[in-house]
């Protein structure tokens, strides 16, 4: 029987959240298993550029159910490209790397989102069908990321060299979720600059680079630099209204850093630690009719009736996301809206209260509010990029 369309939608959600953990639009198709770029078991699959075409059943947005890809690979890395009306949706990476970017653009516009993620390894096993596509003949093959048996099921249709001319995704119930065809297949020389990234989208300065002149700054949202400390990491905080900076150090050495701008949808959040390393970046005016931050979708300020006092000041407790129901955050804030403390927790856990060691209330430059370097130049991830 056909998933129905609530069933397809809700694991569709299901999907994005886990991948991107922020955000929301549309994942290009195979997005979710291999962040893109096809399955390879080898190092040794030849170069290559392929033109292909996607089918989708149940697509998002009304957006087309049938549209094209090109491949390009050169020497383990690849380029995807996904055309669905004006919108371009394009990834680099290396499967057997485990690592990719994918980044979209409409129309004659530049990039306005990046998200980079090192995956955990894939495995293949084959499922003893075979296949002719387009004159290629191939094998099929389930793929599973190592110690992890949710979600959907993935295949791949892989030639006797090693390229990936066929993949579907399949719900858990076997319903197909998307279908990629060859079309055609051309084994010839790719060059470097046609699967390396361009440079910009590991530039904060591209990012952050504000769209306007921004209005006096409210009486609440002083500049200031805190510095916090907790049971398990440290936490920094830095506001130039619209603009404010986190970053947390855990003790284990993992980092959380987010640097947002209240009035667009704008801004880069990176995680680093044993279980995951990922950064997403947006560049977007708020659209006034449908103001969604897609760093902080949930950012509120709800009193609760509950006063505090710390280093000396009084605070006042407040809900900071009154609308979320898997995750939540408290300040106690002065009344020109420095937090002294800070109570914040997700569901499944890592909750952490922070109370504040060092505050200073002082004029901070946007330049003092970009990620570590370390974390997010291009050899941070295995990328080399084109200028």
């Amino acid at each position: 029987m056909l998933a129905n369309i609530g069933e397809v939608q809700s694991r569709r959600v299901v999907a994005w959240v886990f991948l991107l953990a922020v955000g929301a639009g549309v994942l290009p198709a195979g997005t979710g298993d291999a962040g893109g770029v096809p399955f390879s078991a080898s190092r040794n699959v030849p170069d290559y550029k392929a033109s292909m075409t996607v089918r989708d059943p149940y697509p998002f947005h009304h957006k087309p159910n049938e549209y094209s890809r090109s491949v390009f690979h050169h020497d383990g890395w690849t380029r995807v490209e996904e055309i669905q009306g004006n919108e371009a949706n394009i990834a680099y990476g290396s499967a057997l790397d485990n690592v990719v970017l994918w980044t979209r653009r409409f129309g004659d516009e530049d990039f306005t989102r990046v998200d980079i993620d090192k995956t955990k390894p894939r495995e293949a096993r084959e499922t003893g069908d075979a296949e002719s596509r387009a004159g290629e003949a191939c094998k099929w093959s389930e793929i599973t990321r190592k110690g992890s048996q949710d979600g959907p099921i993935w295949l791949s249709c892989l030639s006797g060299d090693g390229i990936e001319i066929g993949e579907k995704v399949l719900f858990s119930s076997k319903e197909l979720m998307t279908e990629t065809r060859l079309v055609r297949l051309e084994r010839k020389p790719v060059a470097d600059s046609e699967v390396r990234p361009p440079k910009r989208l590991f530039d904060p300065g591209f990012w952050l680079k504000p769209f306007r002149d921004y209005p006096d700054r409210p009486a609440d949202r002083v500049d200031f630099e805190a510095r916090m400390t907790g049971m398990h990491s440290d936490l920094r905080i830095l506001r130039h209204y619209p603009w404010q900076s986190e970053e947390r150090r855990g003790k284990d050495g993992s980092v959380r850093f987010t640097v947002w701008n209240d009035l667009e949808n704008q801004g880069i959040n990176l995680i680093y630690s044993k279980r995951e390393y990922s950064l997403q970046a947006f560049r977007s005016p708020l659209d006034p009719a449908q103001p969604f931050n897609q760093l902080y979708a949930e950012r509120g300020q709800a009193d609760v009736k509950r006063r505090d006092n710390h280093l000396g000041e009084s605070c006042a407790w407040f809900n900071m996301t009154p609308d979320s129901a898997d995750a939540g955050r408290m300040e106690c804030l002065t009344p020109d809206g420095v937090p002294l403390k800070v109570d914040a927790w997700a569901w499944g856990g890592d909750g952490e209260i922070y109370t504040a060691a060092e505050l200073k209330r002082r004029p901070v430059d946007l330049k003092e509010m970009l990620p570590p370097r370390e974390l997010i130049e291009p050899s941070a991830w295995g990328f080399t990029v084109e200028d």
